[in-house]
């Protein structure tokens, strides 16, 4: 199939509409449970590579080290992580999930797997696994096309400063 501006824009849509309605329903779900995404995303790690430094969790985050801190202060606060040293390195100390935030995570992933069972029933397993296989085809396609092919920032501010510039 010959890829095109219109079919473009059509997955364009298509995508940004179905993340629009994951997004703003994960939204309420956090909103009901009283955390904020950035806290959502720092239990998520945790469950899923288990206890993390600051610096690696920073990473996982793609946040500073401070922000990092931040988000644990009141995690922490919250009871629903504990940070402890090392007992080899008493200089390293790690995030560890408590049982209250591991039961957020999971009350949390399992509404939204629900929902996506409600979005999905409709369909045979042959298309579940085709939806799955095209997901995961187009997910390594944007990855490995983003690392090539880097935002144009330079582009953009150009085109910024013309906006702003111009008069109306």
């Amino acid at each position: 199939m010959e890829v095109n501006e219109e079919l473009s824009r059509e997955l364009e849509e298509a995508i940004r509409r179905s993340n629009t309605v994951i997004y703003r329903r994960g939204q309420a779900l956090l909103a009901e449970m009283g955390i904020s995404n950035p806290q959502f995303n720092t239990l998520l790690a945790l469950y899923e590579f288990g206890p993390l430094t600051m610096g690696d969790l920073g990473k996982h985050l793609f946040t500073a080290c401070s922000t990092a801190t931040d988000l644990a202060d009141r995690l922490e606060r919250d009871g629903l992580v504990e940070r402890i040293r090392d007992s080899k390195d008493r200089r390293i100390v790690r995030m560890h999930l408590l049982t209250k935030g591991k039961k957020m995570v999971e009350v949390i992933m399992n509404e939204r797997y629900r929902f996506l069972e409600e979005v999905l029933a409709g369909y045979t397993a042959d298309e579940h696994r085709l939806i799955l296989e095209s997901l995961k085809h187009l997910i390594d396609r944007v990855e490995r096309t983003d690392k090539t092919y880097p935002v144009e920032l330079e582009a953009v501010r150009n085109i910024k400063k013309k906006l702003i510039l111009s008069p109306s």
